[in-house]
């Protein structure tokens, strides 16, 4: 074990939504003669599986252990995914590394191979880091923290995805209340930026436990983010309230519902809410108990043909006032839970949508009881 070196791989962020948040590995590298020198990443997977979409958003996607020439790895960021990535040198004794290589075998068993992988809580960063940490012989010393590093899980994300508005909307979509939780140093070492941070700083047996950190890859320009996109969903939602202002304004001009109206929000609504729904049943962490259910969820979908009906005949229908209740108290969720502002003037939307037609139900009303008054 005298010639081996155990590092920590860290890749940066890449441009894909998968990617955004980066890669960590570990490399075992025998330096001798026609030694081994291979990466070592949990985070093997397939788009090909089948299911792979449903299972992702269930939360029943298995990653699994993959091992393979340092030098493919190397080539693979520094030529496809272009992408930099960072190396810590370990500073381990031979008997650390031989526990590491062991618990390594193990892993490697065709019934260990495979695992549920877990974002938060059991990804590809987090199980290359129990690797080391949980198998070395002593404890290590991680750096103190601060008042200010208790983020939240929702926060940390926000961190990594800021020039991705809509994957950023898409994501707060569907986090629930549990990801504005403060978080713990564990838990934010699933992110590896976080992990890398934390390494540099980290003691072990009084030493520092990172001897020497390099950069493996580098790539012209440094590291690449996705360009950022010119329709913002904070502009998409400010076009979606101009326009319905206008098709309001009209309505209560013609003393008219506009019924067409009313079923694109009503299938707008139902279908985030289909998905909302979906995620109660989630594996996932963090998006099982979410507050936004209450204003997204499946009852407009079940609710529009009889409430579009009734509109077309000018029948007044409870609908709109139960859909407006449940709103208010999903907005009031934001109390407790982070909405997107895009997300909190659609919801305004909605629920504006929906006092509307009692109001013109009443107008309408009242029009008609001053005929009745004029010509009695």
């Amino acid at each position: 074990m005298d010639s081996v070196e155990v590092s920590l791989l860290t890749c940066a962020p890449g441009t894909e939504i998968w990617s955004q948040y980066g890669h960590t590995a570990v490399r075992w590298h025998d330096k001798q003669r026609g030694g081994t020198d291979v990466a070592i990443n949990y985070g093997v997977f397939s788009f090909d599986a089948p299911h792979f979409v449903v299972r992702f958003i269930l939360g029943l996607t298995d990653y699994e252990l993959g091992v393979i020439p340092y030098d493919v790895f190397r080539a693979q960021y520094q030529e496809y995914e272009k992408r930099e990535v960072y190396e810590q040198v370990l500073d381990l004794d031979n008997e650390d590394k031989e526990t590491i290589f062991r618990a390594l075998q193990d892993n490697l068993r065709p019934e260990n191979v495979v695992y549920r992988y877990n974002y938060f809580y059991d990804n590809c960063t987090s199980r290359a880091r129990d690797l080391i940490i949980t198998h070395l012989r002593h404890t290590v010393a991680y750096p103190p923290t601060q008042a200010s590093d208790n983020l939240s899980y929702r926060e940390l994300l926000h961190a990594c995805n800021g020039n991705t508005p809509w994957t950023q909307v898409g994501e707060d979509i569907l986090l629930g209340l549990k990801a504005d939780r403060p978080t713990t140093q564990a838990q934010r070492q699933f992110l590896p930026a976080h992990l890398q941070a934390d390494f540099d700083r980290t003691t072990y047996q009084g030493k520092p436990l990172v001897k020497e950190t390099r950069k493996v890859v580098s790539v012209a320009g440094g590291e690449v983010s996705a360009p950022a996109p010119v329709f913002t969903p904070n502009a998409c939602a400010l076009v979606f309230l101009l326009l319905s202002v206008v098709v309001w304004a009209i309505e209560w001009r013609r003393k008219q519902i506009f019924w067409g109206w009313d079923l694109l929000l009503m299938v707008l609504a139902g279908c985030i809410g289909l998905l909302l729904t979906l995620m109660v049943f989630s594996q996932h962490p963090c998006v099982s108990l979410n507050l936004l259910i209450l204003v997204f969820n499946p009852l407009p979908l079940l609710m529009a043909y009889r409430a579009t009906r009734r509109t077309m005949r000018q029948q007044a229908d409870p609908w709109w006032t139960i859909w407006a209740i449940m709103i208010v108290f999903g907005l009031f969720g934001r109390v407790f839970q982070y909405y997107p502002p895009a997300v909190v003037v659609v919801a305004l939307i909605l629920l504006c949508n929906s006092a509307i037609h009692p109001l013109l139900q009443r107008r309408r009303m009242v029009g008609v009881a001053r005929k009745l008054r004029e010509n009695g």
